[in-house]
């Protein structure tokens, strides 16, 4: 059989509320990366996708534009022998690089997401046990403390029964009773042979006996023979 040894039931109260302060806080700081890992995947894959994929395309409308300005100032100048065309040729440039920065933006983007979904897995994986644990099984363990608290609570109000109060003896109560005598103890007088007849029907049955018998013996006053 187990044995628990308890010294304090303030220290399990204590141990409970701290537990119930642990639960409060690990719930809030597990959603709270909730919402902060919601933020940084909608920012990478909505926001930040979409941004530099309009760079992409936008870069992509001012190459064009600015090769079309080249193109259109070379024409212009076509019959002079000096041509002038290095603006619009920093404009191609310039556009050129912008494309360039947009589509490395979109393809670091692509090689991130996997990479953020792996650690995002990887975090779930250790965080939802925990999660499980505060939503489910702490109400078990709390509800475990709880009846150990009321049953420890219970016992300490039992009160041992309180001994009788033995009042003290007296010499003469204390001494020891003194021992029989002779004298206590009456003799049994021998019974008499006449209540013996009387008293004991085997008696009374044995002279009717020997009266009934043929075969006895006539006495000396019966036997004698009477005087002249």
């Amino acid at each position: 059989m187990s044995q628990a040894n308890v010294r304090s039931v303030e220290a399990i109260k204590e141990f409970k509320n701290s537990l119930v302060t642990f639960a409060e806080d690990a719930r809030v700081a597990l959603g709270a990366m909730e919402m902060e890992i919601r933020q940084l995947r909608n920012w990478l894959e909505r926001d930040q996708y979409s941004y530099w994929q309009g760079q992409v395309k936008r870069s992509k409308e001012a190459i064009a534009e600015a090769l079309s300005d080249l193109h259109r100032r070379q024409l212009s100048q076509a019959n002079s022998d000096a041509v002038s065309d290095s603006d619009q040729k920093e404009a191609v440039r310039m556009a050129k690089r912008r494309l360039a920065e947009a589509e490395d933006k979109v393809g670091r983007i692509k090689r991130w997401v996997p990479v953020l979904e792996h650690a995002l897995s990887e975090y779930h994986s250790q965080s939802q046990p925990l999660g499980d644990k505060l939503s489910g099984g702490l109400i078990g363990t709390l509800a475990m403390l709880e009846r150990m608290i009321v049953a420890l609570e219970e016992y300490q109000a039992i009160q041992a029964p309180a001994a009788p109060v033995l009042r003290p003896a007296t010499a003469v109560e204390s001494a020891p009773p003194p021992p029989p005598t002779a004298e206590a103890v009456p003799a049994r007088e021998p019974a008499s042979s006449v209540e013996t007849a009387e008293g004991s029907p085997e008696s009374g049955s044995t002279d009717v006996e020997e009266e009934d018998r043929p075969d006895r013996t006539p006495s000396m006053e019966s036997t004698s023979a009477p005087e002249p």
